[in-house]
């Protein structure tokens, strides 16, 4: 495990941040609660409203996919990649701090499950 983590320490903590980036995105989509596209263009002056309104958040994602593509240059794919599962996690907890929405004993499971999975793979490089 120590092996893998120095191997592919950059690219795990990058990997980390692209998929926080990932879920900051889609947090701020959400935010954005344009609800019905087609009401949203109307009561936004239109397309550059609606454009306007949800920017922010494809600028984010953005970042994170380039900061994924630049991650997946400091180690191994097939253990770099799974840590991008931990945009769920990343999501569920954002998505409970800013829009209230609750956390239920399964969605707990789930996300342990997933940090699981993540440092069993994270650890199992050669």
């Amino acid at each position: 495990m120590k092996e893998s983590l120095r191997k592919n320490g950059k690219g795990i903590i990058l990997m980390l941040i692209s998929a926080l980036s990932l879920a900051v995105g889609q947090l701020t989509w959400k935010l954005a609660d344009i609800g019905n596209p087609a009401e949203a263009l109307k009561s936004m002056n239109g397309i550059i409203g609606l454009a306007l309104a949800v920017a922010p958040g494809f600028i984010i994602y953005a970042v994170g996919a380039m900061i994924m593509t630049i991650a997946l240059g400091y180690g191994e794919l097939s253990i770099l990649q799974p840590m991008n599962s931990m945009s769920y996690v990343f999501a569920l907890v954002l998505s409970a701090i800013f829009l209230k929405e609750p956390i239920t004993p399964l969605m707990v499971v789930g996300v342990l499950v997933i940090i699981a999975g993540v440092i069993m793979i994270g650890g199992s490089g050669e």
